[in-house]
């Protein structure tokens, strides 16, 4: 099985090829600017250099957000056009648990306004609810789970940076989930949105 994976929601663009469990390349990137425009280039240059066609393609896995506004819909628009295209089946991984992968860990995401995303992580399991919290709420947050390590763009909570291998957490991780029945349905997850409706209630 051919494995296309893509993430373009956060800090990142990152691109990779999965053959049977096995990575045949990633590309993974700083550059949220550039994520719209070098994600079918990049794409294009992976199945070229390893001598594939996009029907070759059998699934791909996304991040669905929570992140940016605009850099969710790269990877979202790019499958849901495939999935018309060509035959290609869609998964759909959580941005913070991508950060995540399979460890014991807190996920924080900038959210920009002197706020974050957050959501704690246990062998891929969620622990809470994602959830967006202001920047100084998350001590409070962090002491209720002091041995678990903290990924993510943690920069923004003045916490050293892990390195993270986006493609192997959202490939490992898609193992466990299902294919998405009706791609045209398929929308991004905004916690701001629901922040939002809340603050109007």
């Amino acid at each position: 099985m051919l494995s296309l994976i893509m993430d373009t929601s956060n800090q990142y663009l990152m691109v990779a090829l999965y053959e049977d469990g096995k990575c045949l390349d990633m590309i993974q990137e700083l550059g949220s600017k550039k994520q719209s425009e070098n994600a079918i280039p990049y794409l294009e240059n992976l199945l070229k250099q390893h001598h594939k066609e996009l029907m070759n393609i059998d699934e791909m896995i996304i991040t669905k957000g929570p992140g940016s506004y605009t850099g969710e819909r790269v990877a979202m628009t790019i499958a849901k056009t495939l999935s018309v295209v060509t035959p290609i089946k869609i998964k759909t991984i959580s941005s913070l648990a991508a950060y995540a992968g399979l460890q014991k860990c807190i996920s924080v995401i900038d959210a920009r306004s002197q706020k974050i995303f957050v959501c704690v992580y246990d062998q891929g399991q969620a622990l809470i609810d994602e959830q967006l919290i202001f920047i100084d709420e998350f001590e409070i947050l962090r002491n209720r789970y002091p041995d678990y390590s903290i990924v993510g763009q943690t920069d923004v909570i003045h916490c050293p940076s892990l390195e993270v291998n986006l493609a192997n957490n959202m490939y490992l991780l898609a193992q466990n989930e299902e294919y998405i029945d009706n791609v045209d349905s398929l929308v991004p997850c905004y916690l701001k949105d629901v922040e939002a409706k809340k603050i109007c209630l």
